[in-house]
């Protein structure tokens, strides 16, 4: 169970909410009413229910997501798409197969 207080510091309103099983005081921007507010009282306090990481797990895991969360998205300064990788390995000699053309001696002068 949670109790909330609205706070008035300078020209903005606060909500203060605090956790009556373990004490934990916590802030939200806005009025009691708004539905920041009222998700956060809703909420489970983390010190009561802390997600519980087991060893030799991921730390998605514990919330019950199937992979990483994070979206790495392109980077296209460094070139790390499969097309660039390919050019570079073929212009390294990396690769055993590449075609013959009329750019071939500029992939080689590389």
């Amino acid at each position: 169970m949670k109790t909330a207080q609205e706070v008035i510091k300078g020209n903005r309103t606060f909500t203060s909410i605090t956790c009556c099983d373990c004490g934990n005081e916590t802030s939200v921007a806005g009025r009691i009413t708004s539905q920041k507010a009222q998700q956060a009282i809703e909420r489970k306090c983390k010190p009561c229910n802390p997600a519980i990481r087991q060893s030799g797990t991921n730390w998605w895991s514990a919330f019950g997501l199937k992979k990483n969360p994070y979206v790495y998205g392109p980077m296209p300064r460094k070139r790390t798409s499969e097309r660039w990788r390919l050019e570079e390995a073929r212009k390294m000699g990396w690769l055993a197969w590449y075609w013959v053309d009329e750019y071939t001696d500029e992939r080689l002068a590389w």
